[in-house]
């Protein structure tokens, strides 16, 4: 489960960017291989992503029977880290597959 903490109020932040090593999450594929990366973006108000429930929620997708695909995996995300958040998200996922291609899907909540 996604988690957040406070943003502090010393400074503004005007951009925070969080980019994820994503495991394999397929169990029979192997994909995504590693290298792979997902880059999440937003302006942040009164929270932030909390860093280690971000890693604990992308690995709770390692074999997921629900989300099954890298696509639907970073709308997934965009729309999870949008709903925590309460603001605008960009999510970039590129993922590294083990038949020689690289395939970039990028989404905004």
């Amino acid at each position: 489960m996604l988690k957040t903490i406070a943003n502090p109020t010393i400074s503004k932040i005007r951009k925070q960017t969080h980019e994820v090593a994503i495991p394999s999450l397929c169990p029979k594929t192997g994909n995504p291989i590693e290298g792979s990366t997902l880059t999440i973006s937003y302006v942040p108000e009164e929270t932030l992503l909390e860093v280690y429930s971000l890693n604990d929620y992308v690995a709770s997708f390692i074999g997921s029977r629900e989300v099954r695909d890298i696509e639907l995996f970073t709308q997934v995300v965009a729309r999870d880290c949008h709903s925590i958040l309460g603001v605008n998200v960009s999510v970039v996922g590129k993922f590294i597959l083990n038949i020689g291609q690289t395939v970039i899907c990028e989404c905004e909540s």
